[in-house]
């Protein structure tokens, strides 16, 4: 989380809950596949429980999200590419989980931050 240095993890969460409101959720969408193939590996499972969760807060299970984005949940777990990428896809198709996502993303992976995509981390670090 360098670039955030000591802001407040509540300053920060609150900053990409505003930027990914105004965020078309397949630019979003868009971003983050483009940015697999560069993303650590802790940064994508980060990802992959954030869009867990988010999908668990509307009543679907992993496994649910999983054989929704047609990929299985042993891929996704260890952070294959082609399997998130269409997690990623098929939480778009999900209005508004994408989203919530990254916001989950920033409450419960907040030393991942600086992994995500620099055009996104950069916008939210113009929000604080």
């Amino acid at each position: 989380m360098s670039q955030f240095g000591n802001v407040p993890a509540e300053s920060i969460v609150d900053a990409v809950e505003k930027h990914v409101a105004k965020m078309d959720e397949g630019e979003l969408a868009s971003l983050l596949t483009a940015a697999l193939s560069t993303m650590p590996d802790a940064a994508r499972s980060a990802l992959v429980a954030s869009i867990f969760n988010a999908f668990r807060d509307r009543g679907e299970s992993s496994e649910d999200a999983a054989e929704g984005a047609n990929a299985s949940l042993h891929d996704l777990e260890s952070g294959d590419g082609r399997a998130l990428a269409a997690l990623i896809t098929y939480a778009r198709e999900n209005a508004g989980v994408l989203k919530e996502a990254m916001t989950r993303y920033a409450e419960e992976h907040a030393e991942q931050l600086d992994a995500l995509p620099r055009p996104f981390v950069d916008a939210v670090a113009q929000r604080l």
